[in-house]
């Protein structure tokens, strides 16, 4: 295990946002690493965070104690003709993995392509994009106990994953150090697409192929979303999820206004939102939405966590005002 004092934050996250430092940082590349920094730091401490990929992600203050989980196995776990159970360590690139599953021709994560941020991120958002959502193939998550250091697995039900949710947000937020994950994926070169955008950059055609899929989820995205010059966490807010009788009031007064139905309720475009509020392309200072998104707010070079959490309660609460909608972060904010 590598420790290192007094470590700038900012170069490690996409937000680059000034003030971050870490009083220690800690580089688990082992699972026995991970054991003892539970055991040992952490129980002892309420000042500390994990760092993955630095995506999602905006600091705020210094922290005491930081520790980056750079496990990168990646292997089959058990095959048969029809699906792949694959077991991914936390440190790995999620785009990366789902380059290699594409590669395979194993069908599932192939819409979550350039998804920010590491593997042991992506149960505790249930991360999903484009009509696929990690809990439709995640077959468990393990992890090590705080403060026992004892290894746990959990099962999918037991990850009690909801949208952009999970255990690892509520009971064991702070209890539990993600290690691996394994994931159940199909043998199969085409995919399902529910998605309109996607269905329509694909040519509305029934049968894609994942590599196709792949392909046209990465040219949005990358259209979408700021060149790696500019500073960002990519989605800055939930898409927010309304009761179906408050949906039909909106639609009622914004016959435009994009709804997806969601379990009895309705699912609302954060970005669609906060456009409407006049807010795409604006600027406050070094903080601003994008011009081509306007879920994605951006730090143009100097801005520190202050302005841009500035920017977003602005933002907030000129949705709540014209729409009688409340936007939650999906940024996780320390």
């Amino acid at each position: 295990m590598i420790v290192r004092t007094d470590v700038d934050l900012q170069p490690l996250t996409t937000f680059r946002t000034r003030g971050a430092r870490a009083q220690y940082l800690y580089q688990a590349e082992h699972l026995d690493d991970v054991v003892e920094i539970a055991a040992t730091v952490l129980a002892d401490s309420v000042d500390w965070f994990v760092l993955g990929g630095g995506s999602n992600l905006l600091l705020t203050r210094p922290i005491e104690h930081v520790i980056r989980l750079e496990l990168r196995d990646r292997r089959i776990v058990v095959e048969s003709a029809d699906t792949v159970t694959i077991e991914l360590g936390a440190g790995n690139v999620w785009h990366e993995c789902v380059q290699w599953a594409v590669a395979n021709g194993w069908a599932g994560i192939e819409a979550m392509a350039l998804i920010p941020g590491t593997v042991g991120a992506a149960p505790i958002q249930n991360i999903g994009a484009y009509g696929q959502q990690l809990s439709d193939v995640c077959a468990w998550v393990e992890g090590v106990e705080i403060p026992s250091g004892q290894i746990r697995r959990l099962d999918r039900q037991q990850c009690q994953f909801d949208y952009r949710d999970s255990i690892f947000k509520r009971q064991l937020q702070r209890r539990f150090l993600i290690t691996s994950i394994g994931l159940t994926l199909h043998k199969r070169p085409t995919a399902t697409v529910t998605y309109a955008e996607l269905a329509r950059a694909l040519g509305n055609r029934t049968a894609p192929t994942i590599e196709e899929v792949f392909a046209s989820v990465v040219a949005i995205r990358r259209a979408k979303l700021p060149p790696d010059t500019i500073g960002s966490a990519g989605s800055f807010f939930k898409n927010p999820i309304v009761s179906s009788q408050h949906a039909a009031l909106l639609r009622a007064e914004h016959p435009t206004m994009p709804q997806y139905p969601q379990n009895g309720a309705v699912k609302l475009s954060a970005g669609w939102l906060i456009e409407q509020c006049g807010f795409k392309g604006i600027r406050r200072g070094d903080a601003g939405v994008y011009e081509r998104h306007a879920l994605v707010l951006v730090n143009y070079g100097n801005a520190d966590a202050a302005e841009i959490l500035a920017l977003a309660t602005e933002i907030k609460a000129a949705v709540w005002k014209q729409f009688g909608v409340e936007l939650e972060e999906e940024v996780v904010i320390v």
